[in-house]
């Protein structure tokens, strides 16, 4: 009896032991497959560092809210006052705490070309194809910033035609009988005819047929002197500086220069006050956007009703061709840190494919429809009195994706007339059949470059600027580019870049 009671005490506690060991191995796993799917559900946090032209905005925005519930991610952009944004970049970078991703503005810059070489940040190549939006950028603005062949970056968008067309007076054209011109012979005479026919018919002496802030490669490129770079006849490249199409350049805006068909003040002028000049009616001619011909023109009509501004592609060169510069189709980039992982990394690329559509743009810099902007039956945004507030715009929040490519941006405006806007598209059309782009974009820079390259850039601004304003003659000029000849360092310069370029094919 004490035996079979001792037995059966032993196998309850056996019982008793097993179902607690089941239950303890039970909860265990129920723990694990918890923890896991709360790790899971965790946010990823992206810290991302960019410029802003403006007051740094909150993360707290709604917009940025609803990416980090729509993403699963926890996004904190730090943003860096434009003034001393790259010194703030170098000493992030010398002291190795960039953020997770981070906004230059060269991808040929020294510091960051070097941590590149170093694997500071991550070969893109492989992923982004697997984002259709990032892969959907146009081919030269992703060519454009590569480095050494391969995708360090994201490209920071922008069209790549409709910044270079002549914004022309067309009521000026009525006045003085001619049409807008389309050879450079038509294009000198143009300014003539602003200079002294009084295109304003105010019976005074007081018109510039052109006002131009500086000396712009536009005036070179238009002359078929390349887009910065040339290639030569044998599959290499020069600079423009170095063409026969530059010489001739010089010596078509010399001679309008010393004729007084240009404002005076070239060499010291400011962007802004050529604005002023067109808008103020001293001069019939500048470059600029396409859209500028509206936006300007808006201002011009307050203080002259008949007044009406129009942009035109530029003049044939002498070869009868058009030679539109295109842009590179982005303003800086950003690079991912090595440091991430890659299921990070992934995270990060689908956080700027969502904001490369057009939807993800407009949230991002303009906050949410009908409370922050409102869309114009146009199609334009406008900002609320709420969203500006909140720190929305393009100079601020949109500062940090890569953003929505639109080819017409530049001739697009607020409150722009249907027929105004499609008769810039089809401008952009055009040139855009036209436009080349420079050879040269995406290849690295050369030793000499980065060791004499700032120098011989400046020495050529200003032999270029005072050969156009009388200061230096023409034989100075060819002085100049023959020293560069001679110069071994200029040469190794060339050859290296050809080679790279060759290479690159």
């Amino acid at each position: 009896m004490k035996k079979r009671s001792w037995m059966t005490m032993l196998l309850v506690l056996v019982l008793t032991t097993s179902m607690l060991v089941g239950c303890a191995k039970g909860g265990e796993t129920n723990s694990a497959g918890d923890a896991s799917k709360s790790e899971q559900q965790k946010p990823v946090e992206i810290n991302i560092g960019t410029m802003t032209y403006g007051e740094s905005p909150s993360s707290d925005l709604e917009s940025i809210l609803q990416l980090n519930e729509k993403l699963n991610v926890k996004l904190q952009i730090d943003f860096y006052p434009i003034n001393n944004y790259k010194e703030k970049l170098n000493a992030l970078l010398a002291s190795k705490s960039l953020p997770d991703v981070v906004l230059i503005e060269d991808i040929n810059d020294p510091a960051f070309s070097t941590a590149i070489d170093q694997g500071a940040f991550w070969d893109l190549t492989p992923f982004l194809p697997d984002y259709p939006n990032l892969a959907g950028y146009p081919e030269n603005a992703i060519n454009n910033i590569k480095f050494k062949g391969k995708s360090y970056g994201i490209p920071r968008v922008r069209p790549l035609d409709g910044h270079e067309s002549l914004l022309i007076r067309e009521d000026w054209l009525k006045n003085v009988g001619l049409t807008a011109p389309t050879t450079m012979e038509e294009f000198y005479k143009v300014l003539e005819a602003f200079t002294k026919n009084d295109p304003d018919k105010n019976g005074k002496n007081d018109t510039y047929g052109m006002v131009q802030a500086s000396v712009s490669p536009y005036m070179m490129t238009m002359f078929g002197a390349g887009t910065s770079w040339k290639e030569t006849a044998d599959g290499g490249l020069e600079p423009y500086w170095l063409t026969a199409e530059a010489r001739e350049a010089l010596e078509f805006w010399s001679k309008a220069y010393g004729d007084g068909l240009i404002t005076p003040d070239l060499p010291v002028m400011k962007s802004s006050q050529v604005k002023e000049m067109m808008i103020q009616g001293k001069a019939g001619i500048s470059f600029g956007n396409i859209n500028e011909a509206f936006i300007f023109g808006q201002e011009l009509q307050k203080i002259k009703p008949e007044a009406e501004l129009k942009a035109y592609e530029i003049p044939a060169a002498k070869d009868g061709k058009k030679y539109n510069e295109q842009a590179y189709g982005y303003y800086g980039l950003f690079l991912v840190n090595k440091s991430v992982s890659e299921d990070k990394l992934k995270k990060i690329l689908e956080v700027y494919n969502e904001t490369a559509t057009q939807e993800g743009y407009n949230l991002v810099t303009y906050g949410i429809k009908d409370k922050d902007y409102t869309v114009s039956e146009d199609g334009s945004i406008v900002q609320t009195d709420e969203g500006k507030k909140q720190g929305y715009g393009t100079a601020t929040t949109a500062q940090w994706i890569s953003g929505f490519f639109n080819k017409y941006q530049r001739a697009e405006g607020p409150g722009m007339p249907a027929e105004v806007l499609e008769y810039n598209r089809k401008l952009i059309d055009t040139i855009s059949e036209s436009s080349i782009k420079n050879p040269a974009a995406g290849l690295p820079n050369t030793e000499a470059w980065m060791e004499k390259g700032g120098d011989w850039q400046k020495k050529f601004v200003d032999m270029y600027t005072n050969v156009v304003i009388k200061k230096s003659s023409l034989e100075d000029w060819d002085k100049f580019i023959n020293g560069l000849k001679a110069d071994p360092s200029f040469q190794q310069h060339l050859k290296d870049t050809s080679d790279a370029y060759k290479a690159s094919k």
